[in-house]
């Protein structure tokens, strides 16, 4: 989770979101540390809400004085850039 923390500026504080969704039932976390979605966590409306809502506020932030065009181009490249390195520029489905 401190990996997150350098990309978030909003003053999220991840391990008490993690440690609340876990609370919840809505998440799992094995002894790795990997979080797992429950099936409660699948169902719960008020969950995808609150983080549809976060996850609108970072887009605004990150798009913020950022063309849409320029936006394309720009991931547009970088996938260019990880693929010519050999790596996967595939985005997740």
């Amino acid at each position: 989770m401190a990996r997150l923390t350098t990309y978030e500026d909003l003053g999220l504080d991840f391990d008490e979101v993690f440690d609340g969704l876990v609370a919840r039932g809505w998440m799992t976390e094995d002894g790795a540390g990997t979080f797992t979605l429950t099936e409660a966590g699948e169902a719960s409306e008020a969950g995808r809400l609150r983080a549809r809502e976060r996850n609108l506020q970072v887009h605004r932030q990150m798009h913020e004085g950022i063309d849409t065009d320029d936006y394309v181009t720009a991931i547009s490249v970088l996938r260019r850039l990880v693929a010519n390195l050999g790596g996967d520029s595939d985005l997740p489905s």
